[in-house]
């Protein structure tokens, strides 16, 4: 496992080891991959386009409506105008001169025939026919041989007969059906065999005309007005609910809802994809002038910004896989929280409060712009910071969890109040995902705190609050072979860490930093003047160059085993500047001394740095330095002047010899630390009340029963 954490610091923080790059650059550069990885999230929902819905083809995925939507449903409206068509009655205009067109056309058809069927010779009587227009298959030719000229003649008479008679009723354009049946079965009666019958009659039905024909534009004109009166139909989709299923064939109804969301038509999901991402562009824009401008301390560190970026993309990552399942509501389960909760204790609440409404407004566009998402977000991140704002170890982070599962569940109690939409069904199992919100919270952010503070360089509170406790192993080593550097170790954490609290640096970072800053004496103990208690000093038989080297040493060797315990780097990093390049002046003296009072190598007697880089070990240098002349000065400490006075002297000293340089602290800080460390000093060496002689007595009676 530490191998895998050392193969992702070594490639996440591969920009800060770019050293040909500017920092501006860096923070530029992954900005950029940011933006592309957070693009690609946020429009892997626009897909997909035209090409892959057709009507009659299965759907690929199951699409949902964003919003309440209702589409034309074309092919009932149709089958309703037909209907509405099929019931209106075409207006109708008498023709005159339909009997005798009738008449005119029989007289001419039957006199042919009739002199057809006189002839005996085949082709004459194909030649007759066909200068007459008149049309007859072979089985018809066959009938009309058979037939004679007069029995042709006498069926036209009989029918003739009979026409003057059926064209005084009405003979409807398209409607002659019932009037020709009538015909036939008269002339049923006539002494032909059936299939002459229906060869004559075939002839008669074909030259037959309707004495009332329809009027096409009066007629369209009502059709018109019947179709005016054809409402429309229309079907509805509510927010959220399923136009199509994954592998349902797509109707023509769910095709049309589909192009009116955006996802049929490609020049629309380009309308959708260019929304958003303007809408990303806008919110980040927004974001970074936020940090540039109000959360400095951030902005210029680029490993918290890359701590943030890549929170809010696993994020993002796990919030679009919880799109792919179902139902709708799976955003209930998105852990924002997690995000909320360990920027709270990875940086402080500002950037986790900014972070939290940033994926807020972004997460709605994963889930159909759906701004339930946005709320559940808020409230749950909120909730996450506000939990963990002041933890103490890393059960409060269960507790996080079972704050967020409670107030989801509530939150989803009212915004079924608020917005009905749900059965009972439906809200018990949403407050059940919104518990389990909570649980994830709470079992990511415990799992991941440890390799996001190894591999982005930062040390939570959590983290410090743990190395606090004195039974950690460094520390209970301190305790038994070094009690005089522990104890000088706690005074200065208590001076470090008010100091710390009044300029408002990282007053908990700085007394860990305190804890452990001296834990490289534990090699030789007994060499420093903490744990000698009067007894003999090996330095008196040795050089003063050797004992330098020593003295130097406890700096590289309390590193070493920093390293080697798992400190985080902070804590690493104000061991190894405490010191910053002081003198070692008493061994410097010595050594001058026994060379006749020439000039020693200064650097042979010089701590090797470098000197404080940040406020904390510049504060902590500075307690360290005033606690032990504090102590090892020979005056009365019960005189607040003259502590203050030794305090500000040894202040002044160390920013004269340009030892604070590095750190940023300001001349209006450094007093204030002056005046810090008088108040808690005076309190530690305050004179003491003497107690009567007969109260010491009583004292001493009861601890003697």
């Amino acid at each position: 496992m530490s191998s895998l954490i050392d193969w992702l610091q070594e490639n996440i923080n591969i920009f800060s080891r770019a050293r040909d790059l500017d920092p501006n650059v860096r923070k530029v550069i992954f900005g950029l991959l940011f933006c592309l990885l957070m693009l690609i999230i946020l429009t892997a929902s626009i897909i997909p386009t035209v090409s892959e819905f057709s009507v009659g083809e299965p759907s690929p995925v199951n699409v949902s409506a964003p919003a309440d939507i209702s589409v034309l449903d074309e092919e009932t409206t149709e089958i309703r105008r037909e209907l509405a068509l099929s019931n209106v009655s075409a207006v109708f205009v008498e023709n005159r001169e339909a009997l005798e067109i009738a008449r005119d056309n029989l007289e001419l058809e039957f006199s042919v025939l009739a002199e057809a069927a006189a002839l005996e010779d085949g082709d004459q009587v194909e030649s007759v026919l066909g200068e007459a227009g008149i049309l007859l298959d072979t089985s018809q030719m066959d009938i009309l041989r058979e037939l004679t000229e007069e029995e042709v003649t006498g069926f036209r008479e009989h029918v003739f007969g009979e026409l003057e008679r059926l064209y005084r009723g009405s003979l409807r354009e398209g409607e002659m059906d019932r009037s020709l049946q009538d015909l036939k079965e008269f002339i049923g009666d006539i002494d032909l065999d059936e299939n002459s019958q229906d060869l004559l009659f075939s002839r008669v039905e074909e030259n037959l005309a309707p004495n009332m024909v329809i009027d096409e534009e009066a007629t369209r004109e009502r059709e018109e007005e019947v179709l005016a009166g054809v409402q429309p139909v229309y079907q509805d989709f509510a927010q959220g609910e399923l136009i199509v299923e994954e592998g349902e064939l797509v109707s023509p109804v769910q095709y049309r809802a589909l192009d009116d969301v955006g996802l049929s038509a490609l020049e629309v999901s380009w309308l959708r994809f260019s929304g958003t991402v303007l809408y990303f562009l806008i919110l980040t824009l927004i974001i970074i002038y936020y940090f540039k401008n109000h959360l400095t301390a951030i902005w210029r560190e680029n490993n918290k910004l890359y701590l943030i970026e890549t929170l809010i993309v696993i994020l993002f990552m796990m919030a679009w896989i919880s799109t792919l399942f179902e139902p709708d509501y799976i955003f209930y389960i998105v852990p924002v929280g997690m995000l909320s909760v360990l920027l709270t204790i990875l940086l402080s609440t500002a950037p986790a409060v900014t972070a939290t409404v940033y994926a807020s407004l972004l997460l709605p566009i994963l889930f159909d712009m759906n701004y339930n998402v946005a709320v559940v977000a808020f409230i749950s991140g909120m909730i996450g910071i506000y939990s963990v704002a002041e933890i103490n170890q890393r059960s409060d982070l269960i507790k996080a969890g079972f704050n967020i599962s409670g107030v989801l569940v509530f939150t989803v109690i009212m915004l079924n109040f608020i917005q009905p939409a749900f059965t009972l069904l439906d809200i018990i199992l949403l407050a059940g995902m919104g518990a389990l919100n909570g649980l994830l919270v709470a079992i990511l952010a415990n799992g991941l705190l440890p390799y996001l503070e190894n591999i982005f360089n930062l040390t939570s509170a959590v983290k410090l609050l743990e190395l606090s406790n004195p039974n950690q192993p460094l520390l209970k080593r301190l305790l038994v072979e070094a009690p005089g550097t522990y104890h000088h170790s706690m005074v200065v954490g208590n001076l470090a860490e008010t100091a710390a609290d009044n300029i408002g640096a990282d007053s908990l970072l700085v007394r860990v930093g305190a804890y452990y800053h001296d834990i490289g004496k534990l090699k030789r103990p007994y060499f420093f003047a903490d744990n000698q208690f009067g007894g003999e000093n090996p330095h008196d038989d040795i050089n003063p160059n050797l004992s330098s080297l020593i003295i130097k040493s406890h700096v590289k060797d309390g590193v070493k085993m920093a390293k080697n315990h798992d400190l985080p780097r902070a804590v690493i990093d104000l061991i190894e500047q405490h010191q910053g390049t002081n003198l070692i002046s008493f061994f410097y003296q010595e050594a001058a001394r026994e060379n006749n009072h020439s000039v020693a190598e200064e650097s042979n007697f010089r701590y090797d740095g470098p000197k404080p880089q940040s406020k904390e070990a510049a504060i902590l240098m500075l307690s360290d330095i005033v606690e032990a002349a504090v102590r090892s000065k020979n005056f009365d400490k019960t005189d607040p002047n003259r502590i203050e006075n030794l305090v500000r002297g040894l202040i002044r000293e160390k920013l004269l010899e340009n030892q604070l340089d590095e750190s940023e602290l300001t001349l209006q800080e450094l007093d204030t630390i002056a005046e810090s460390f008088t108040k808690i000093l005076t309190g530690i060496y305050h004179q003491r009340v003497e107690y009567p002689e007969d109260l010491e007595e009583e004292f001493q009676d009861v601890e003697g029963e």
